[in-house]
């Protein structure tokens, strides 16, 4: 297979796919960072959680909880879960889905952290050797396995809040640093993929339990990412972790010490080439974002460079072992699985193009075309879509049915709309999910 020509970005200094590089010579993800983030108004972002506290807290006031914070052990999702405590004054309740990989770290860190903030916490757990079975499933056919946490995470938050009547679900991911920002140029729904991936190799009545879509279609849930609306800056959430609730902090550049095989993600890619993978992309978050100079860059990536290629070989052959592969797989290119059937065209769009390049309509009117357009996509796997607001290159949009509390709806559905507006209609305009209040 010929390797393509990459070029490194003058922000972030990371190397890309040409494609993927602006004339101006940056990438796709500083170009979307400096729009979405960089520009945020995090005083008025905050206001408006506090908004959405206050009326979770009077809604749930005769109940126990007043929300669900995911909680992994990591940072992250420690911060967080320290802030909605001890800064908001949230009754909440700490879930844990146990994915089969958590560290004895992040289980020390756990007990510690929910015995010093005086939370409850609810571990979520899968029978052990059927959810090893959806792993080597899955990671057979993508070489990939983070996305079944995605399907646990949302799984085990789903039944709590059914359980407990606690809609408000929080989360501590950092969309700013450690998610990507390349457009998606198809949609998919990452439950009907996961399954079309597993479906030949496991039973139905297997896979079919980590599949939650239903139980969002049918129950209003709040998916809250609490670093849409914080600030999130490494040096000041280690500060708050080690010096106030004792959080077990050894290795700062292991950052997800919560992962039993974090390190393998990383080396699978070293050993592929793949340098654009988020694995190695934490110190160029850091460098967009303006919280790491260009020499503090270069360690922090030498030291993860080294990290991945000095990989333990127990640790090797523990990952060799659980997903039932040998050495030589972690280096095999694999032919990518079909993630979804598109209902939608190229040529769905012209009349956007037409309409746009004649000036007969306003951005307004193109974004409710383009709407229009994806609508039924999104409805054939159980969703909606609909424009809230759009001013001042603010598009506001809110998704429905199966979308709604989708834990990668950010991920996939937004970013595909993000890659369907720059093409179509205009490369300015930012686009937010926003979540319904839950009655």
């Amino acid at each position: 297979m010929e390797e393509k020509t990459r070029i490194d970005c003058k922000k972030c200094l990371m190397p890309f796919e040409k494609r993927f590089i602006n004339s101006g010579g940056d990438c796709v993800v500083c170009h979307e960072h400096s729009k979405k983030w960089l520009r945020r108004d995090y005083n008025q972002a905050e206001q408006e959680l506090i908004k959405i506290f206050d009326y979770y807290k009077k809604r749930n006031e005769n109940k126990k909880y007043d929300c669900i914070v995911a909680f992994s052990g990591g940072k992250d999702s420690v911060y967080a879960l320290y802030l909605i405590k001890k800064k908001y004054g949230l009754r909440p309740l700490a879930v844990t889905g146990d994915n089969g990989l958590l560290t004895q770290r992040a289980l020390k860190n756990m007990k510690t952290i929910v015995d010093r903030l005086g939370v409850d916490h609810l571990i979520v757990s899968q029978d052990q050797e059927e959810l090893k079975s959806v792993y080597r499933a899955y990671f057979k056919k993508t070489k990939n396995f983070c996305e079944i946490c995605y399907l646990i995470i949302s799984m085990s938050l789903g039944l709590a809040a059914l359980k407990h009547d606690v809609p408000l679900l929080i989360t501590g991911f950092a969309f700013k640093t450690d998610s990507s920002h390349f457009r998606a140029e198809r949609r998919y729904c990452f439950e009907d993929s996961f399954v079309n991936i597993v479906k030949d190799t496991i039973p139905e009545d297997v896979y079919s339990k980590y599949l939650t879509k239903n139980i969002r279609a049918e129950n209003h849930f709040h998916l809250l990412h609490l670093f849409d609306y914080i600030n999130h800056v490494e040096k000041d959430i280690y500060e708050v972790l080690e010096n106030e609730i004792g959080w077990d902090s050894d290795d700062k550049n292991d950052k997800h010490s919560d992962c039993r095989f974090h390190h393998m993600l990383g080396y699978i890619r070293w050993i592929n080439n793949d340098l654009t993978s988020l694995v190695f992309m934490t110190p160029a978050a850091l460098l967009r974002d303006g919280q790491i100079t260009i020499d503090q860059f270069n360690e922090m990536l030498s030291k993860e460079e080294e990290q991945f290629q000095k990989v333990d070989q127990e640790l090797v052959e523990d990952f060799l072992d659980f997903f039932d592969i040998d050495k030589e797989f972690l280096a095999k290119s694999l032919e990518k699985p079909v993630l979804a059937n598109p209902v939608i065209e190229d040529k769905d769009f012209e009349p956007i193009v037409k309409a746009r390049t004649s000036n007969l309509k306003s951005k307004e009117e193109l974004l409710n075309m383009l709407i229009d357009i994806i609508r039924p996509e999104i409805r054939r796997d159980g969703g909606d879509i609909r424009i809230l607001q759009f001013n001042n290159n603010l598009l506001r949009i809110r998704m429905y049915g199966a979308c709604r509390a989708c834990m990668i709806a950010d991920q996939v559905m937004v970013r595909y709309l993000e890659y369907l507006v720059r093409k179509y209609i205009s490369d300015d305009i930012v686009i937010e999910n926003t979540k319904e209040l839950v009655p």
